[in-house]
């Protein structure tokens, strides 16, 4: 094996260890000397999407359960199987022979195993290396459970749909303030220090970037508080809370303080935000992102927003709640291997616990924001009508009027909106999935 291979190689298997070992996962190039090359971004983050496939092949291929291996073992034929199947820079042989390589390295007992596992991957007819072939969860790559709760939230067809946007990496964006800078300035900024910039899908305070050799966060426009990194469908959230001058706002489980720090630049920071979180290194992450975006207006702290209490009343609570993730798996493909159908059930009674406690500090007339970054209705759509039927002091608000323009709006999702509710989907709005949810207390 050449010494580049190795590197790349060995990389890619160590990072991945890591991941499965020890459920961390970060492709942070400062955390590795000499950086990660392209090739390993793209092994890493496949091996991890494809997962689920990988294994259901192998499976077929060669009569091995992936998941019954050693750890090293499963990681090291999980990777070769994805330079085999779903990489068309790497020759079979090439993915043979340098997974062979790790093993002798890592798990001598192993070689003979993973040369023999990997040749019948190899080996399979075209049709057999197809995922239009095998069943739905199969051809997007998720877990039967996790898959089941797509279909039973969208029906079988839109599941498949959704799951496929999701095999796509989420691109990077970016939202900054058009009051400090102006698009074609920022986006200039950007240019000079070797980003490619587009404009965003849906709003026009956001930026797709394709990141260059300098990390995002050490580029000028970062370092001057230009910009926070945010996706696009989260932007909406803070654009639904819609806070006004003069406003008293709380922005629960608010870390890293995207929708705080957007709220402030929403009502030209002539506002008071409290932005609470429960670790206090994320709580200080707030504060250092609206430092960094010279806003005056946010105060930051520590505490657990299923108990928090204060004498004060507010105009705007925003919570964006603890959640599946499960709009973000074109972004974390971590999650496909961290996330089962018990770990989403035990989060539904932590974001009523949120829900419930915060909606008592809304002061009348005031408005209530219930986000999550997942797309799964039992801990959206359900939990705001559940909560609603247990509180008649609440009522949906319409929530077409703060949606941009470009968001396309079918009659579902109009007669969603009405009732205080959007959904945004991968495949349709070319963002992450999230909801959104506006609340009125009477």
């Amino acid at each position: 094996m050449s010494g580049d291979l190795l590197k790349d190689r060995e990389q890619c298997f160590l990072i991945l260890r890591e991941a499965f070992k020890k459920e961390l996962f970060t492709l942070d190039p400062g955390r590795y000397k000499g950086g990660i090359s392209d090739f390993v971004t793209a092994a890493v983050y496949g091996t991890l999407t494809y997962c689920y496939s990988i294994d259901t092949i192998v499976k077929s291929a060669s009569g091995k359960d992936v998941s019954s291996m050693d750890e090293i073992t499963s990681v090291i034929v999980r990777l070769g199987a994805w330079q085999i199947l779903f990489s068309d820079k790497v020759p079979d042989y090439a993915a043979v022979s340098t997974s062979v390589d790790l093993a002798r390295k890592y798990r001598k007992s192993s070689a003979g195993f993973v040369n023999a596992v990997l040749r019948k991957v190899s080996d399979l007819p075209s049709e057999k290396k197809d995922l239009s072939s095998y069943k739905p969860e199969t051809r997007v790559s998720l877990p039967p459970e996790i898959f089941g709760v797509l279909k039973k939230s969208y029906g079988k067809d839109r599941a498949i749909s959704i799951g496929e946007a999701f095999l796509k990496p989420s691109p990077l964006t970016i939202r900054f303030d058009k009051n400090k800078i102006s698009s074609d300035s920022l986006k200039n900024k950007l240019e000079r220090d070797g980003f490619s910039v587009s404009e965003g899908h849906l709003t026009d305070e956001s930026l797709i970037i394709v990141p260059s050799d300098i990390p995002i966060n050490k580029c000028q426009a970062y370092l001057d508080g230009d910009f926070i990194v945010q996706g696009e469908s989260a932007i909406l959230a803070s654009r639904v809370a819609d806070p006004k001058r003069g406003d008293l706002v709380l922005d629960c489980c608010s870390a890293p303080g995207g929708k705080a720090t957007h709220m402030a630049q929403i009502a030209s920071d002539d506002l008071r935000i409290i932005a609470l979180d429960k670790s206090p290194d994320r709580a200080e992450k707030i504060k250092e992102n609206a430092e960094r975006l010279g806003l005056k207006s946010i105060e930051t702290g520590c505490a657990d927003s299923t108990t928090y209490d204060t004498d004060l009343r507010f105009d705007v609570v925003l919570a964006d709640v603890p959640c599946s993730g499960l709009g973000l798996l074109g972004r974390k493909p971590d999650l496909r291997i961290k996330l089962d159908y018990e770990r989403i059930q035990s989060l539904i009674p932590i974001q009523e616990a949120i829900l419930n406690n915060i909606s008592r500090l809304v002061k009348p007339g005031g408005t209530l924001v219930y986000s999550t970054c997942s797309i799964n209705k039992a801990e959206n759509e359900e939990r705001v009508n559940d909560f609603l039927s247990k509180h008649d002091d609440f009522y949906a608000d319409d929530i077409r009027p703060y949606l941009p323009s470009k968001l396309i709006m079918d009659e579902k999702r109009e007669e969603d909106a009405k009732g205080g509710m959007i959904t945004l989907l991968p495949d349709t709005d070319l963002c992450d999935g999230f909801f959104i949810a506006r609340l009125k207390r009477r």
